[in-house]
């Protein structure tokens, strides 16, 4: 089977050839008609030539063959001439076996060894007889020995020309392979150029999901910290109030020991009692409102941190996500060979970041755990408060009713002072109680607010490694861009 290779040379030696028979039919006959005195005789040489160009005329008819019919002008058309042409005062025709030679030589570049042989046996061939039935043209040129030695030449010239023939056609052989071996490479090449693009844009895409998210976190973490700023702000303001009715308890204390010791004003002191107790009722209302509000605060901080839980556990899939792609690019890398080697590194960077990722989470997951355990006892705490203040309430509208009474019941006013001492002393009790349990819910709070901007730090932190990633998928990206660049040029 032909290589392609040289198949497209066959038209460029066929040029060579017809120019080569053309050129030397000419010159040779001029050489011959101006330096050797040449006759008639000597045109025959010019048939050469005008073999040359019918062959040329009806090249495409013959094909593959013309060929065969170029190699067989010079020694058919040459041994015609030295037998006819050649006489005693003419000896120019030496060169004939020199323009058998160089034919020879010519047919080479076809890469076809029976076309070489085929040269040979017609030069020997058509030679040979005419030399037996002219012999004195061929005798002109050499004596016997003369073309034995030239036979002799001849073959080992043309055993020369069939082996460069065989090892070109191997050699041929091999590059065309290579070329084929390469061009596979190649293919290959830019499948994995294809995938490792793929796999850049869905890491791409990864990231930007995973910075969504961090983002996110960062929103609800500050909106937390606001929130954590409210409940402290109204925390601080129940204090005040707090301490504003502890001066009404010291108020009270003054009074019942003025009822103490001026029974006989019992009545007139009630009704100024009277009066304090309503100024008391409404402040004690406002203490009830705002620790209503504080159990409603109290109640939504609950929400936000069970909130920050779900976000978490977002986080937590996302990362195991990010893992699992980072665990499928490595083995894709590993697939890859040495040019996936540069992928695998990015790779596993991004599987040790989504493992960073969940150790963080780790961290912060007994913390959110503590602030939700936190949340809730300090709800029970703002809930028993608010249970007390309804007792106390229920107090005041005891000692309230006392004191009216005590206006037609002045008899029994000792034992309702008594009573009113004693309800007294256990609204003293209720608000110290108070102000510690607040005490405790301020520096509660104060804790939440320090442990929400760790978090936010922490969700900042998350959203500048998601950064670094996406910075290396695009890397990735730009060498997948390279790659594709090297292999059009390589094509």
């Amino acid at each position: 089977m032909q290589l392609q290779s040289m198949k497209n040379e066959e038209k460029l030696i066929n040029n060579i050839l017809f120019l080569y028979i053309l050129g030397v039919a000419i010159s040779g006959w001029a050489f011959v008609m101006i330096f050797l005195n040449g006759g008639p005789r000597e045109c025959i040489f010019l048939l050469t030539g005008l073999a040359a160009v019918i062959t040329k005329l009806f090249e495409k008819n013959l094909g593959s063959r013309a060929k065969y019919v170029y190699a067989c002008i010079p020694p058919v058309l040459g041994a015609v001439t030295a037998a006819v042409s050649c006489t005693n005062d003419s000896a120019g025709y030496i060169c004939l076996t020199h323009y058998y030679f160089v034919a020879t030589l010519l047919l080479v570049p076809f890469y076809e060894q029976k076309l070489i042989r085929t040269s040979y046996i017609v030069t020997v061939v058509v030679n040979a007889g005419m030399m037996i039935v002219f012999p004195a043209g061929f005798l002109k040129l050499h004596s016997v020995i003369g073309w034995v030695f030239t036979m002799i030449v001849y073959t080992v010239l043309v055993a020369a020309c069939c082996f460069i023939s065989y090892r070109a056609t191997i050699l041929f052989g091999m590059v065309e392979k290579k070329e084929e071996d390469l061009k596979n490479v190649l293919d290959e090449i830019q499948g994995l150029s294809d995938d490792l693009y793929n796999a850049g844009s869905a890491l791409s895409s990864v990231s930007d999901n995973e910075s969504a998210s961090a983002q996110e976190l960062a929103a609800t973490s500050e909106q937390l910290v606001e929130s954590s700023n409210i409940l402290s702000s109204k925390t601080d303001e129940s204090m005040s109030n707090l301490s504003e009715l502890d001066e009404w308890r010291s108020v009270v204390s003054d009074n019942v020991e003025k009822v103490e010791t001026a029974s006989k004003d019992l009545l007139e002191k009630s009704m100024e009692n009277e009066k304090l107790l309503n100024d008391l009722h409404a402040i004690n209302g406002e203490v009830s409102e705002s620790m209503k509000a504080t159990n409603d605060m109290t109640q939504r901080l609950s929400e936000a941190v069970q909130e920050i839980g779900v976000t978490l556990s977002l986080i937590s899939d996302i990362s195991n996500s990010t893992n699992l792609l980072a665990l499928n690019a490595s083995i894709e890398a590993a697939r890859a060979g040495e040019a996936g080697r540069g992928f695998s590194v990015v790779a596993t960077e991004v599987g040790n970041l989504a493992n960073s990722t969940q150790d963080s989470l780790k961290v912060v997951q007994p913390v959110i755990e503590r602030v939700q355990q936190n949340v809730k006892e300090i709800t029970a705490q703002v809930e028993e408060n608010f249970t007390k203040m309804n007792k106390q309430n229920e107090y005041f509208s005891n000692v309230f009713q006392c004191m009216k009474d005590m206006a037609g019941l002045l008899n029994a006013s000792v034992s309702a002072v008594k009573t009113m001492g004693e309800a007294h002393n256990k609204q003293s009790e209720v608000i110290k109680r108070t102000v510690s349990i607040n005490q405790d819910i301020a520096e509660s709070i104060k804790n939440e607010n320090e442990q929400f901007n760790a978090i936010n730090t922490m969700a900042e932190s998350n959203a500048n490694d998601t950064t670094n990633v996406a910075l290396q998928a695009g890397a990735i990206n730009e060498m997948v861009d390279k790659m594709a660049v090297l292999l059009k040029q390589g094509e």
